[in-house]
């Protein structure tokens, strides 16, 4: 352990590493995503927060400038200075090569120190201005409600101490280091694990220097500081050999308690051989974690009236005893959705489930049904993403499911089901889709995880870090030459345009970017090159799929990869469909189809949990009433075009490209506020049609508004009140929702009803959600 200022090369080292991250900051669209910076106002200083993607960091070797997790540096006394230095990111058990215990056993030495793994959120205290000010932060951001809450509970603790923030200030700056806390207070924000109100506060775990390798201070001295300060102190075990600690740690999951309370695992320090530089991995417990972690997801989808599955038999219990428990003392639920009331209602029914006959050791001995893994490819044309696909459903029986497969009309909504169904046979499902864009990925993974609550996503990345477009163009259509028609859609028979074709799909192409909230679903990634070939990129995924899933997947021979590939290569595809070129028939209308929620099941959910009049009326339409197409909201219909500014609009819908991917391209962010019943008809009216401003579309279909977000653009529709027709009486026509949306909001669409005839149900409801654009044939 060193302390004080770093070193004249450890100074250079930093130079070098902040030159690193500036430059990583400034690359090109495609680059960013390794390296983000953002700048923060503190007591005078601009404080910048250096963020690495997160699933670099298991890439071997790592690609990343620096292992930290949670770098903060400043201008101090005229010099840009490491002020707040979390750890590096460290791994689970098996989660990575060097986690694997063989190689534990074999690279590192003791003293293995076992520290308790606290659940709640990592802290970060620092100084600033040689000491006299102290900066507390959570992990990247100096914004977020964790850091003030952080604040007050070290503001409380110094106070019990007889401490001051300033002396614990100028003790950090003394030792050039930082104080990593974990911040238990279940009254802010609660996890899975308890903290009962003796339990809150701030639990130091560690104490680095500011220097670019990382130097984190034995646990022993960390302890002398907590009580020092009056800092909670986090429990430690030390153990000379790795099979004392193990042993040590296997005893504490089988007995699922340590001192009497559950904790979620350990963080061991040791170090490496050869050498006295720090190695820090975790023991964590899944059981019964991610049962309860279920638990919680589902109640959340009860009260926001959307659909679930469970996984865990226990978990069927639960769920009858929570719907009982919500619709009888509502109020205990009213602020679940921000994480209040988590631990109550499991508490609650552990306590019920045991007072019926149930064992406390059921609990830990629950089995999920199977993990489910969605497998998420990133890809462009002919990188060879459907031969892997194939690959692997013929050496593991994984489920495939091929989006080109799928006929035109509502694809995604069918390719988002056949997933689903895929899941009820299978733990692995390949969504074949190059996923190009981010609203694709978003929709898809937010479906299965809707679904699937603990449902675990992979990403096969190709990225094209690093590789000219030209060169991915080149490659791409040498591939697509050596196929010839020997694919579903996309061939130079099917689609002449097949050039141009690709190149869109590279001007298209949006890196993953896992701090988006478009991809953040995503857990893992198996990086890919597009210029290898396919089965390089084979090996690479079967290895890290199978170091990922150990328990789940072994490693087949050579012959066997050999001989599925060769099965791959030779597949003929049995669907085939035109790509490019105008349709032979005019379209009847053009439209937006909901993709990430079943608006029949939405509705079904609401009138279950709602019974007044005006209800029963929507209850009596649904269910008696009829309508033939797939809920959508109507941009214009040909029928229309008798009017002016209708044949204007549906003219500018035709400029459309007319081929399978353009769907992919324009979708939209809707909202839904009212539900409207006159006994005849039912419609959902559509407040809001917004999308991202698109070269593709033609302004006459586009209208732009000093309200909307830089970029957004409003859809045009011919109808005064845009819709879903959600049910028509018999000899009800659906364009007759129209007359019925324009009785209550009148021509100027009008943000609440202007009138409500006797017998009629206008309810307000709220949902959100995303379309995509889709043409319609009679």
């Amino acid at each position: 352990m060193i302390s004080g200022p770093l070193t004249r090369e450890e100074e250079y080292d930093f130079r070098q590493l902040l030159k690193q991250m500036k430059n990583l900051n400034k690359a090109e669209q495609s680059s960013k995503r390794i390296v983000r910076q953002s700048t923060y106002q503190y007591e005078g200083h601009d404080i910048t927060s250096w963020k690495c993607t997160e699933y670099l960091y298991k890439k071997e070797p790592c690609p990343l400038p620096t292992k930290a997790r949670g770098l903060f540096t400043s201008m101090q006394d005229s010099e840009e200075v490491i002020v707040a230095r979390g750890y590096d990111k460290f791994f689970n058990i098996s989660e990575v090569s060097q986690t694997k215990w063989p190689w534990i056993e074999k690279n590192t030495h003791g003293p293995y120190e076992l520290t308790v793994k606290e659940n709640g959120c990592l802290i970060l205290a620092a100084s600033l201005d040689g000491g006299k000010t102290l900066l507390v932060t959570s992990k990247h951001a100096l914004n977020l409600p964790h850091a003030e809450v952080g604040m007050k509970w070290l503001q409380q603790h110094l106070n019990q101490a007889g401490k001051t923030p300033e002396e614990f200030a100028a003790f950090l700056h003394e030792n050039n280091a930082t104080a990593v806390f974990e911040l238990c207070d279940d009254s802010f924000e609660e996890h899975i694990l308890e903290y009962p109100e003796r339990m809150r506060g701030l639990y130091l775990h560690g104490i680095n220097r500011n220097s670019v390798e990382l130097d984190t201070w034995p646990s022993a001295d960390v302890t002398k500081v907590a009580e020092r300060f009056g800092f909670r102190v986090t429990e430690f075990f030390t153990f000379e050999s790795v099979d004392e600690g193990r042993e040590f740690a296997d005893k504490v999951r089988n007995d699922h308690m340590l001192d009497g309370r559950a904790i979620e695992g350990f963080v061991v320090r040791c170090q490496i051989n050869g050498s006295d530089k720090p190695f820090m991995f975790k023991i964590k417990y899944d059981e019964p974690y991610l049962m309860f972690r279920e638990w919680r997801e589902v109640t959340k989808r009860i009260l926001n009236d959307k659909p679930y599955r469970i996984t865990y038999p226990l978990s069927k219990q639960y769920v009858a005893w929570v719907k009982g428990q919500i619709r009888d003392n509502a109020d205990d639920f009213i602020d679940y959705n921000k994480n209040k009331g988590i631990i109550a209602a499991r508490k609650g029914f552990l306590e019920y489930y045991k007072s019926h006959g149930g064992n406390e050791s059921d609990v830990y001995d629950q089995e999920s049904a199977g993990t489910k893994v969605l497998l998420l490819p990133i890809a462009t044309i002919c990188c060879g993403k459907t031969t892997i696909a194939l690959a692997l459903s013929k050496l593991f029986g994984f489920g495939h499911v091929q989006n080109d497969d799928m006929p035109k009309k509502n694809r995604r909504n069918r390719f988002h089901s056949m997933i689903l169904n895929q899941f009820d046979g299978h733990n692995f499902v390949f969504a074949d889709r190059n996923n190009h864009f981010l609203e694709q990925r978003k929709t898809l993974t937010a479906v299965v995880r809707k679904e699937f609550v603990n449902c675990r996503i992979v990403c096969l990345y190709w990225s094209h870090e690093g590789i000219s477009k030209t060169d991915i163009f080149k490659m791409a259509t040498k591939r697509m030459a050596g196929r010839g028609e020997n694919h579903q859609t996309l061939t130079p028979e099917l689609a002449p345009n097949f050039l141009e074709i690709i190149r869109d799909f590279q001007k298209d192409f949006q890196p993953l970017d896992l701090e988006s909230s478009d991809d953040n679903l995503i857990e893992d990634v198996i990086e890919l090159n597009p210029m290898d070939d396919a089965k390089v990129n084979l090996q690479k995924v079967i290895d890290d799929l199978c170091n990922m899933f150990p328990d789940m997947l072994k490693r087949p021979s050579d012959a066997e990869i050999s001989e599925a590939l060769e099965s791959a290569t030779t597949y003929v595809p049995t669907v085939r469909q035109s790509l490019g070129g105008k349709s032979k028939k005019t379209p009847a209308f053009f439209a937006l189809v909901p993709v990430d929620v079943d608006i029949k099941q939405w509705l079904a959910q609401l009138l279950e949990t709602n019974t007044s009049e005006d209800w029963d009326l929507c209850k009596e339409m649904l269910y008696s009433g009829h309508h033939d197409r797939p809920p959508h909201i109507t941009l214009v219909h040909n029928a229309s075009t008798k009017d002016s500014r209708a044949k204007t609009i549906y003219k500018g819908y035709m400029k459309l490209p007319n081929n399978q991917i353009i769907s992919e391209r324009i979708t939209a962010k809707c909202h839904a506020d009212y539900l409207v019943c006159n006994g005849s008809s039912m419609a959902l009216r559509i407040k809001s049609i917004i999308t991202k401003d698109n070269k593709l579309l033609p302004s006459s279909v586009v209208r732009r508004s000093a309200t909307l977000e830089d970029g957004e653009v409003s859809l045009v529709t011919f109808n005064s009140v845009p819709h879903i027709t959600l049910s028509c009486g018999k000899g009800i026509k659906g364009y007759q929702s129209n007359e019925m949306l324009l009785t209550v909001f009148g021509p100027e669409d009008a943000d609440s009803p202007l009138d409500c005839p006797d017998g009629w149900s206008v309810i307000p409801v709220s949902l959100s959600f995303n379309a995509a654009f889709e043409r319609f044939q009679n």
